[in-house]
């Protein structure tokens, strides 16, 4: 009887062993990265005109009156009215503190940020120094783009799959064995990213000489991707 339950026992344990590789087969979990370099075809500009006056009435005027020479002399570029927008408003009294703690009323702040998109990259420096030489004193920011983002992403969404899969099969081939198929996929990340001196190129362009045309180089914009995947490999 002994025997027999250890020769049942020994048995079950082989059975239970197979069972279990058949339900977990070997796998090789990879990372893949994917970039692609794209020249930008598109330029969003926020510049702004901020007015001081003593009276809320004298400072919505002038700010107005500035706003819109701004726009006219951007539309007389040749962009349309429906790629110029209104960003950003704001209105807020201005106050002095004097030594003894006390607030006085100084005047009035009018804030106006008008928000242009370009698809002719030429135009982006014509029209920074259009809107700082006809009452614009900001530039907010200037950020370049794609028009067609998503072709840029799928690109490199399929070089990081590829990437991953180049890796499993390395992996896979120095243990002697080889990718059987696909068991999961994750996408962790897929963005564009620009070069971090755009913003410090619209801080500098606020003490821009406007009697110049204003140099701007888009340079490249990339476009990343990075995936997990995991493989199942043979026995």
């Amino acid at each position: 009887m002994k025997i027999f339950a250890l020769t049942f026992l020994i048995a079950m344990m082989i059975c239970t062993t197979t069972f279990a590789e058949e339900i977990h087969p070997p796998t090789i979990s990879v990372s893949g990265e994917g970039t692609v370099e794209a020249q930008p075809d598109r330029a969003t500009i926020s510049v702004g005109v901020v007015t001081q006056e003593k009276n809320p009435s004298a400072v919505q005027s002038s700010n107005a009156r500035a706003a819109s020479s701004v726009i006219n002399s951007i539309v007389a570029l040749g962009i349309e009215r429906r790629n110029i927008s209104t960003g950003n408003y704001s209105f807020n009294p201005v106050y002095r503190h004097t030594d003894n703690g006390k607030r006085i009323l100084e005047g009035y702040e009018a804030t106006n940020s008008v928000t242009i998109i370009v698809d002719d990259l030429s135009l982006v420096g014509k029209i920074i120094d259009a809107a700082l030489s006809h009452g614009a004193n900001r530039v907010n920011s200037l950020n370049f783009g794609l028009r067609d983002k998503a072709a840029y992403q799928d690109q490199a969404l399929r070089l990081a799959v590829l990437d991953a899969k180049r890796k499993a099969e390395v992996a896979a081939a120095a243990l002697g064995k080889s990718i059987v198929s696909v068991r999961s996929v994750s996408i962790n990340s897929s963005n564009v990213s620009a070069p971090r001196n755009y913003k410090m190129a619209a801080a500098a362009m606020e003490d821009a000489a406007v009697e110049y045309d204003t140099p701007i180089e888009s340079g490249t914009l990339t476009c990343s991707a990075n995936v997990h995947v995991e493989f199942e490999i043979s026995r």
